[in-house]
């Protein structure tokens, strides 16, 4: 650009373009007195005009939501994966059918006081879960304690 002519040569005309194109859409919207009020004392703390301190709040929302909704996405799937893995974990292949040791009369339900093994599987059994305890024609046998994939897999035999 020349100081004779004052139109704006091609470059000058490009980089102006996406400015003017932003000042071109303007957003109507009705907020409350009290959010007006708001938004005028911040802008004016943070010596700004309320339009740019409205968009730039709005740039910078849109720009978190979007970084908050991939990372959400990524953390499903990582949940989703890690709570995959521990089902295998957990629940692995059934134990083979065993029988009933000879003492044993029959199973009986229960609620562990005390955490556990299963005599079956060795699989370690939490305070208050479930398990079966064997009885035999002296009372329970604690040394014949299930989970209840064990007690399953007995059934079956």
């Amino acid at each position: 650009m020349t100081d004779a002519d004052p139109r704006p040569d091609s470059a000058d005309s490009e980089a102006e373009r996406p400015r003017r194109e932003r000042k071109e859409r303007v957003l109507h919207t009705r907020i409350s007195q009290q959010l007006a009020e708001d938004i005028g004392r911040m802008a004016e703390d943070l010596r700004l005009p309320v339009s740019n301190l409205v968009r730039n709040v709005l740039e910078e929302v849109f720009s978190v939501v979007e970084k908050v909704t991939d990372n959400v996405g990524e953390l499903i799937e990582g949940v989703m994966d890690d709570a995959s893995r521990a089902r295998r974990c957990r629940a692995p292949e059934p134990p083979e059918p065993r029988p009933d040791p000879p003492e044993v009369l029959g199973w009986q339900p229960l609620i562990l006081a005390r955490d556990g093994t299963c005599a079956g599987c060795d699989a370690p059994l939490a305070r208050g879960a479930r398990a079966y305890i064997g009885v035999t024609g002296s009372g329970a046998a604690s040394a014949h304690t299930l989970c209840a994939d064990c007690l399953d897999a007995r059934r079956r035999d």
